[in-house]
């Protein structure tokens, strides 16, 4: 398994970056390749439908959720990235001084791209992510 961890540092705090980013069905609110964004449920199952700037869907299923830790995990159930068995977390962490930890991470096998280009990928999406972050609310 690959893994790949991005993090990033805010100068909000916890539970403002929180609320923006835990409602699973909102990324396209904050993360610039998400053209649109929605969830549907499937049995048991929470899925996010995310249509990809340049074209494109990621067909992504809510793992775990836990707005006391702050923490969510999901995985990719269908996509164009090179990746399969990917598991990603995303994670803030209360700092000091008012700010906070975004912490990105995930584990997967390269499928279809070799195991630094699909790291590169997945590290590209994440850095994407927290930089929307870093610039709505602030470096710390």
């Amino acid at each position: 398994m690959l893994n790949v961890h991005e993090s990033a540092v805010l100068s909000s705090g916890a539970t403002e970056v929180w609320t923006a980013i835990s409602d699973f069905g909102n990324l396209a609110e904050w993360h610039p390749a998400a053209v649109t964004s929605t969830t549907e449920n499937r049995g048991e199952d929470t899925i996010r439908v995310i249509n990809i700037s340049g074209g494109g869907v990621l067909t992504e299923k809510l793992e775990a959720h836990s707005d006391e830790t702050m923490s969510q995990s999901y995985s990719i159930v269908d996509g164009p990235l090179p990746v399969s068995d990917y598991l990603s977390t995303i994670k803030v962490t209360a700092g000091d001084d008012g700010r906070c930890t975004v912490d990105w991470s995930g584990e997967f096998n390269a499928d279809g791209a070799d195991d630094e280009t699909a790291k590169k990928i997945i590290s590209g999406i994440y850095t994407a992510g927290l930089s929307a972050l870093t610039k709505r609310f602030g470096h710390g």
